[in-house]
């Protein structure tokens, strides 16, 4: 069965937001108490020659028990977090606590919309958050390191199919626990990492890369002529997730090192079969809950 070699997080930054709560649910007919939601660390680092500020969203989730009903330290560590913890919006960014999370990893979020377009973007999930108490070893940082398989690579390409220069795409095959895998896209933005996967990577190379985590957002205004009166103020907020790659292995790794490509395959063709399902399940939620079509009145009607 496919296991995950690489799929590390470390984010080391000030805790930004905190929406985690408690809760239960059903499980082969017991109540199984729960914890969860996320939380958002503040990291100011460079990309691409620039310094950025990002905020993160860490998403957490634990069970009260183990399954061997012991005590779960996930859920304590969360706990502790929601209960003791201080953030920026609580109460600004000079008093919020300093956090280091690592073991955390990068997971698909992938769901279907009312549109039927599959919506697909990377997260961050993790169990266990430390407060940093000694702020001589702060050192803001949100970085990963990943081992995959390649399904892709080339240059990104604008809405006219046009090359992007300066973003080299590569779709990376990750496996995950149980043997299941998520398709993930990588970016290589520097000239210098760019030269080098395209000159030695191939499609089915398995890979191991370090990189840099790009989560911004930020809000865009345009104004809107009407037919008469005052133009009106659209604002949207734009989001960005992405996985930006800054070094990594020359050389594909080897042998026992490299994936086997008829078990990607397999869990590849199983990862359809599951997407599959979620669209189905989506469409006859739709289909419930559409409203019915009623009888236009008119005006006479309502007694005009």
């Amino acid at each position: 069965m496919l296991e995950s070699k690489e799929n590390s997080v470390k984010i080391e930054g000030i805790l930004s937001e905190i929406d985690l709560e408690t809760g239960s649910y059903m499980k082969d007919g017991k109540s199984v108490d729960k914890i969860g939601g996320s939380i958002k660390v503040r990291v100011t680092q460079m990309l691409n020659g620039e310094e950025s500020e990002l905020d993160i969203p860490v998403y957490m989730f634990a069970n009260k028990l183990t399954n061997k009903g012991t005590a779960n330290p996930a859920y304590a560590s969360i706990e502790r977090v929601m209960n003791e913890y201080k953030s920026i919006a609580a109460v600004g960014i000079d008093a919020a606590d300093r956090v280091r999370i690592t073991g955390a990893q990068i997971r698909m979020n992938e769901y279907y919309g009312q549109t039927g377009n599959l919506n697909s973007y990377p997260r961050i999930n993790a169990s266990f958050v430390t407060k940093i108490t000694d702020l001589s070893k702060f050192t803001p940082e949100a970085t990963f390191s990943a081992i995959f398989a390649i399904g892709s690579m080339g240059y990104e390409t604008d809405k006219d199919g046009v090359e992007i220069p300066n973003r080299y795409k590569i779709r990376g095959i990750m496996p995950q626990y149980g043997g299941s895998v998520d398709v993930i896209d990588f970016f290589a933005t520097s000239p210098n990492v760019i030269d080098a996967v395209s000159s030695y990577w191939e499609q089915g190379d398995t890979v191991k890369i370090n990189g840099k985590l790009n989560f911004t957002s930020k809000t865009e205004e345009k104004m809107v002529e009407v037919d008469f009166g005052e133009p009106r103020i659209e604002r949207k907020t734009i989001s960005v997730s992405e996985l930006i790659i800054t070094g990594g292995s020359q050389t594909p790794l080897e042998g026992d090192f490299a994936f086997d490509m008829d078990e990607i395959h397999s869990a590849l063709e199983d990862r359809q079969a599951r997407l599959a399902e979620l669209k189905a399940k989506q469409k006859a939620k739709e289909a419930k809950t559409a409203p019915k079509a009623t009888a236009k009145k008119s005006m006479a009607d309502l007694g005009f």
